[in-house]
């Protein structure tokens, strides 16, 4: 869902629940926010009701959960026993962290992304490149000089607000 020009009279994909499936829909009121929908109108059936997420979102969401969770299994089902349940359990992490990732960096152009450097701060939702490992998105700001960015091999742990480093005479 984006966030911009989000308001009534404007259009969003959501789920409407007369047709059962994702649709367009018409915005009518917003949440008391006013970053989200409240009620919608479906432009297939022109029904009205409850903004819903599109099953497309529904699924980023889940798996951006099942990866900030860590190995852990889904809250709904029991943990895999044995080497191969942990394996499962791994490479379904790994899965979600690269859907959570492709949802954040994938489809934006070159400017849109600023370079790591060690002396800048950064905020959670912004979009850098690093010189190793390539582009990520500041997924948590641990606290001022720590952020943990999401990049398409993993989550990494990187220093912000530090002074530059001098170089040697």
């Amino acid at each position: 869902m984006s966030s911009t020009n989000l308001k009534p009279g404007g259009e969003i994909d959501a789920f409407c629940t007369s047709c059962k499936a994702d649709k367009v829909h018409r915005i009518i009121a917003l949440d008391r926010d006013g970053k989200t929908p409240k009620k919608v109108e479906c432009l297939s059936c022109k029904g009205h009701h409850l903004f819903r997420l599109t099953t497309a979102q529904k699924e980023a969401a889940a798996a951006h959960k099942r990866a900030s969770r860590g190995d852990k299994a889904p809250a709904t089902t029991k943990a895999p026993r044995g080497a191969k349940g942990h394996a499962l359990a791994t490479k379904k992490r790994e899965e979600d962290l690269v859907a959570s990732w492709e949802k954040a960096v994938v489809g934006k152009d070159y400017a849109s992304f600023k370079p790591y450097r060690i002396d800048q701060t950064f905020t959670k939702g912004e979009l850098i490149r690093h010189s190793k490992f390539g582009d990520g998105v500041v997924a948590v700001v641990l606290d001022a000089a720590k952020v943990e960015v999401l990049f398409k091999d993993g989550p990494r742990m990187l220093a912000q607000s530090r002074p530059a480093p001098v170089a040697a005479p």
